[in-house]
């Protein structure tokens, strides 16, 4: 089937609904999702990834607030993420119903809509373990967990507590206790896979969603992806399925999935300012073109990987990197680089506190994201997601890494047939700043051979540099960047 062709031009735009629109009276709701979705299509974004919006666990919840990914219903949308209209308590159908009218608005502003898959594990209390669970709503089945004793089925990882393991039937190298993924009956784990399957093609069938990211994807069987995609893909060809995972990737995509999380990317960028690289901060910057050559080596040709600086499991971008403007960097670096970039919501404002999903009782403690606040950085955020957007060369695959006189930058020429640019993203933020040096490709020399031509910054109003005519122009630029100063220069030939 193929990867989906719009997938290629995503920008996703991750959102955690009960924080969304928070305020000291209430959670957020789907309705604030709804409202602000003008100013989501404005930053620059073209598809929403929704945490999870089921209801969870009542009975081992963390906090008051308990955590989306222990999910008690698969089916259902949480009532307290439905804005009650007048005297009427909000329920799971109304819920439901404001669901449907927000995926409907998005695509009516040109926005895909992604739901997070927990495929891995529920909540203890899921309706499935209850034995008046209606057959529509899956039936009870206690055969598909995991039991220690005979009150409570177990949890995949002592820290997570409030979630139960649901059981593949198969063994997964690396899982706790994967030597017990069995059944005794085939007919239990078909019946089992089959209503997993049956949950992915709901909300795609009836709510129109575009896809799906899937929780701890590398811990479910492959054949079960093999399996569920293509019936999903089925009902509605251009879903896309990413996959967060820290294991078996290569193994994920060829199992169907169209993204992966590029999380050795993220962790080498992180490292740039962790305590360890104190005396030498910039001792990873070389290492980005070894991440990506091994990336393009290890995985499958027409799939994205799935770039970001932060998301709900991960600091805040400002504290990863110490502050607004080290931000931009590795921000822009994401948004360079082959693959699909994801913002965590508030991170255009400069967030700097994290929603926390898992410690319970944030309610207390939390302050609403300000979509108001810090008005410069979010008009950085949407100048350089225009670029992204407008120029196609930034959406495609082709890539070569540029030499570079400097440790503290690295420089790559991305193209797309005739239209291609110079990306140098510069991590120096040491004053005066620098005089860098790239070695030009053949490709941007050739483009200018007859008449010249011109490196135009798509990120400033700076002057172009001029590229002679050739034989009489070097192979080697130089360009003057202030600290933290980065550089989309754009090859144009002169007329």
């Amino acid at each position: 089937m193929g990867m989906p062709k719009w997938f290629t031009s995503a920008i996703i735009y991750q959102i955690y609904p009960r924080v969304y629109g928070m305020t000291a009276q209430r959670f957020g709701t789907l309705r604030d999702i709804q409202r602000d979705l003008p100013r989501i299509k404005s930053l620059g974004v073209n598809t929403l990834y929704l945490l999870p919006i089921h209801p969870i666990t009542q009975k081992y919840r963390k906090g008051l607030s308990g955590s989306p990914y222990a999910i008690r219903d698969y089916l259902a949308v949480a009532p307290e993420l439905a804005e009650a209209e007048g005297e009427e308590a909000a329920s799971t159908e109304a819920a439901a119903a404001q669901f449907r009218e927000l995926v409907q608005e998005a695509h009516a502003h040109g926005l895909r809509v992604l739901l997070d898959f927990v495929g891995n594990h529920c909540a203890p209390d899921n309706v499935l373990l209850d034995p008046a669970n209606p057959p529509e709503k899956g039936g009870y089945h206690r055969e598909w967990f995991l039991w220690d004793d005979e009150s409570r089925p177990i949890a995949p990882s002592a820290d997570w507590w409030d979630t139960a393991d649901l059981n593949y039937g198969i063994p997964v190298e690396g899982k706790p206790n994967a030597h017990r993924l069995v059944y005794d009956r085939e007919a239990d784990r078909r019946a089992m896979w089959s209503f997993m399957t049956g949950v992915l093609q709901y909300w795609v069938r009836e709510f129109d969603i575009d896809g799906y990211r899937c929780d701890f994807a590398h811990w479910v069987p492959l054949d079960f992806w093999r399996e569920a995609i293509a019936q999903v893909k089925a009902i509605k060809t251009d879903t896309v399925f990413i996959a967060e995972a820290y294991d078996r990737m290569a193994d994920l995509l060829s199992a169907g999935f169209d993204g992966i999380y590029a999380f050795e990317l993220y962790n080498q960028l992180k490292s740039l300012h962790e305590e360890i690289r104190r005396d030498d901060p910039y001792y990873e910057v070389q290492y980005i073109r070894n991440k990506i050559e091994w990336e393009r080596s290890l995985y499958l040709p027409g799939h994205r990987m799935v770039r970001y600086t932060e998301n709900h499991d991960e600091p805040r971008t400002v504290v990863t990197y110490g502050g607004i403007e080290r931000s931009k960097p590795p921000v822009l670096l994401a948004l360079t680089l082959p693959g699909v970039p994801m913002l965590y919501a508030g991170q255009e404002n400069g967030a700097a506190v994290r929603p926390p999903l898992f410690e319970g009782n944030y309610e207390a403690t939390f302050l609403p994201i300000d979509f108001g606040a810090n008005s410069p950085l979010a008009s950085w955020y949407r100048h350089v997601l225009a670029i992204r957007s407008a120029k196609p060369y930034l959406q495609g695959d082709e890539i070569r890494f540029l030499p570079i006189n400097s440790r503290k930058a690295t420089a790559f020429l991305r193209r797309n047939g005739e239209s291609m640019a110079v990306v140098i993203i510069n991590f120096n933020s040491e004053s005066p700043g620098e005089r860098l040096e790239v070695e030009l490709p053949p490709e941007a020399l050739a483009a200018c051979a007859a008449a010249g031509g011109q490196l135009v910054d798509l990120l400033t109003d700076g002057s172009p540099i001029t590229i002679e005519a050739y034989p009489k122009q070097s192979r080697r630029i130089a360009i003057f960047l202030q600290p933290l100063q980065s550089s989309i220069l754009e090859v144009r030939e002169e007329r």
